[in-house]
């Protein structure tokens, strides 16, 4: 299974994952190139698909579906059967639900597509509302091989970095995450989340310090994160 990584807008990535001569766009918002390299590459859209419905992720669906005979999915359709199938090869499709409640993340053999839920170096807001649901979710993709690549769908990584260093200005794993940084191709691997995303270190000391000015109960794991995302 092969992925490449598109961009549109102000910083948003599409993904087209592809194997043999199928492939699927997910938030395909940047139409022209997708359609360009499915054209070069001999590849047939066979499906497009969305990690939430968020306007900005869905703006390329009805243009790919008029230029090929490829299926739309809802993320409802695709939750209920837990794999998207492409060629001989089986995707993972679980629920995260948070920064909305349809959000989906997707999962393949060494690297996640995360949607809105997990982004490089930070998270999504919390539209949906349920802090402890959207909790959950990051604790399912926080259950992954610490050498998982992480693909979010926008590009936040400075704005990120930015943020981390406010809160953690000693933090020592900052200044090589930057230098790994290509915004050509942006992704991360999970043990790089958990040693510089401020919301996803959750029991690490040097936090501390900027938790306990916001006087919330800091008791266990979820009001550790839940005061982190005061931030947001």
């Amino acid at each position: 299974m092969k992925l490449k990584q598109f961009r549109y807008g102000d910083g948003n990535l599409a993904y087209l994952i592809y194997k043999g001569g199928s492939a699927a766009a997910i938030d395909g918002g940047a139409v022209e190139e997708i359609l360009g390299f499915l054209k070069k590459n001999s590849l047939r859209l066979e499906y497009v698909i969305n990690t939430h419905d968020h306007w900005d992720h869905t703006p390329g669906n009805s243009l790919l579906l008029k230029s090929s005979k490829a299926k739309f999915l809802s993320t409802a359709e695709l939750t209920a059967l837990k794999f998207l199938v492409l060629e001989d090869s089986s995707i993972s499709v679980f629920p995260t639900p948070g920064h909305t409640m349809d959000s989906i993340t997707f999962s393949f053999d060494d690297w996640i597509i995360t949607g809105d839920t997990l982004f490089n170096g930070t998270v999504g807001n919390c539209y949906s509302g349920n802090y402890e649901i959207y909790f959950k979710s990051l604790g399912r993709i926080l259950n992954f091989p610490v050498n998982t690549r992480i693909f979010a769908e926008h590009d936040l990584v400075n704005y990120a970095l930015g943020v981390a260093e406010n809160l953690d200005p000693n933090n020592p794993h900052i200044p090589a995450y930057r230098k790994s940084y290509n915004s050509d191709f942006v992704v991360s691997t999970l043990e790089m989340e958990l040693k510089v995303n401020p919301f996803v270190r959750f029991n690490d000391t040097s936090l501390d310090a900027f938790r306990e000015k916001l006087k919330m109960p800091l008791d266990t794991d979820y009001e550790k994160w839940r005061a982190m995302m005061t931030v947001h």
